[in-house]
């Protein structure tokens, strides 16, 4: 298992936010990040806009920001503080 910590990034109009998050996997950390961005605010498949390279929900556009490995005593510590997804 590996541990990150990762980013949501939002555009709404003239604003952008930025979310981080946890999380484990055994598997591709990319594809659990863009899961996440997926399910951030109910997008599904149909929601991807191909030129934008993000999901569209409601009036946001949605993607994967950054991700990085961490040490697993970082992510025990982190996750008091932050959600995991």
């Amino acid at each position: 298992m590996k541990y990150y910590i990762g980013e949501v990034m939002e555009q709404n109009g003239d604003l952008e936010y930025r979310d981080k998050f946890l999380f484990a996997t055994k598997g591709s950390a990319e594809k659990h990040a863009w899961k996440v961005a997926k399910d951030w605010r109910g997008s599904t498949r149909g929601d991807w806009d191909k030129e934008m390279q993000a999901y569209w929900s409601d009036c946001s556009l949605i993607w994967a920001g950054t991700y990085r490995e961490i040490p697993q005593e970082d992510f025990e510590v982190l996750k008091k503080y932050l959600a995991v997804l």
